[in-house]
């Protein structure tokens, strides 16, 4: 796992770098709506299911819930320690905003931009559809004992108010270094009504139609993805060995890849699998 210098941590260059305007942005934009009624407390819900609580505790992944109203954590997964190095009562007490300052100092301008178009997108889909959609990025976050580890966060839309107003997200943090080695950030976000996805590098300006792969080629995408090869995934799925293969070299083409394992970190990072 690679490790920063000291020179990120207490540097005014950064800690006055201009993407706090960016992120500054996308917390307005999620404060300055006219929020009105909502069916559930999250606060209130969260802490008197305790059995809720040991389920969400016992994921692979951290999870939890963001109040965009207040830019507080309702709710977030004790094991968020073992994964980035902090403890919940850092995300609890100083909430959402905690997150730029642990983000790897070259990630957050291109998450800060990635996020404001995906918010931007969100803002124009009408209210009453903005419930089907969810969305995802990665970035890379500076552990206290400053290793860093890239983090895939997937957000579905936990909650509307009564105009259908953004007001609760419902996130799952998982770590994804193993899979991605290059620097860029991608960010996806998907309609669950037809399965339409948009992606946007933080090279591009604005979301572009993504790759469609068949509920078929998925199977063998996630498969391929926890290591199973091509005569195991025959077997499971009752296919020839040879369609395994036929598959396998049609996604690495429709998705513009060199291998499989190319292949597998362009699904995880584009929210495919």
């Amino acid at each position: 796992m690679k490790t920063l210098t000291n020179k990120y941590w207490g540097n005014p260059a950064f800690d006055e770098h201009p993407v706090s305007d960016t992120f500054q942005e996308l917390l307005q934009k999620w404060k300055s709506q006219s929020y009105d009624d909502v069916r559930i407390n999250y606060d209130d819900f969260i802490q008197s299911n305790p059995l809720l609580q040991t389920f969400l505790n016992m994921g692979a992944c951290v999870t939890w819930i963001i109040d965009l109203r207040t830019l507080r954590f309702p709710f977030i997964s004790s094991n968020v320690k073992q994964l980035v190095g902090y403890d919940v009562q850092q995300f609890l007490g100083q909430g959402v905003p905690f997150i730029s300052q642990i983000m790897h100092p070259r990630d957050l301008p291109k998450a800060a931009k990635l996020a404001n178009i995906i918010w931007d997108f969100l803002l124009a889909v009408p209210p009453a559809q903005r419930q089907n959609y969810k969305f995802n990025g990665d970035y890379r976050i500076v552990k206290p004992d400053g290793s860093v580890v890239r983090v895939l966060e997937q957000n579905s839309i936990l909650q509307l108010d009564r105009k259908g107003n953004i007001t609760h997200l419902l996130g799952a943090v998982s770590d994804i270094t193993h899979w991605k080695k290059t620097d860029d950030s991608i960010v996806s976000i998907t309609c669950t009504e037809d399965d339409t996805c948009f992606f946007c590098s933080s090279d591009d300006a604005y979301l572009k139609p993504q790759v469609m792969l068949s509920k078929r080629e998925k199977e063998i995408v996630r498969l391929i993805a926890e290591g199973y090869n091509s005569k195991f995934i025959a077997d499971k799925l009752f296919i020839s060995f040879h369609t395994v293969n036929t598959h396998r070299q049609n996604i690495i083409e429709k998705t513009h890849t060199k291998n499989t394992s190319g292949l597998v970190q362009f699904a995880v990072c584009h929210g495919l699998i």
